[in-house]
């Protein structure tokens, strides 16, 4: 059997926006389930400029290092007595867009989480 669970979430002033899929699978003794979650949040915005203030602005942004470099962290378990085991992928960092003349710093968070029990190594 397998189930999937998709949920979004915004908030009031837009600053922030959640994605999430979950999906478990029972096969043959074993559970499996996968978290995905994407989180963004708008850190930062500068008001309408041309292409010209945006490059300057880059070399500055270069320059000063603002932006942090991305974090990556990876973390596995897994317990013999229990037949339980847990990975979790997550990515930190951030980006800049632009819409309508407007620049936009965006700090993001990636994650996801495996879980796997065997109900045959738990018996």
């Amino acid at each position: 059997m397998r189930d999937i669970l998709i949920e979004t979430t915004e908030s009031k002033n837009h600053r922030r926006r959640n994605l999430s899929i979950v999906e478990m699978i029972n096969q043959d003794g074993i559970v499996a389930r996968a978290e995905k979650k994407f989180r963004y949040y708008i850190f930062e915005q500068s008001n309408s400029q041309g292409p010209e203030q945006y490059e300057t602005w880059a070399e500055a942004q270069n320059m000063m290092n603002a932006k942090k470099d991305r974090h990556v962290s990876i973390k596995k378990i897994f317990d013999n007595k229990t037949g339980t085991g847990q990975m979790i992928y997550r990515v930190i960092g951030s980006f800049y867009v632009v819409q309508n003349l407007h620049l936009f710093t965006v700090v993001f968070m990636h994650s996801i989480k495996f879980d796997m029990i065997s109900h045959k190594a738990a018996a």
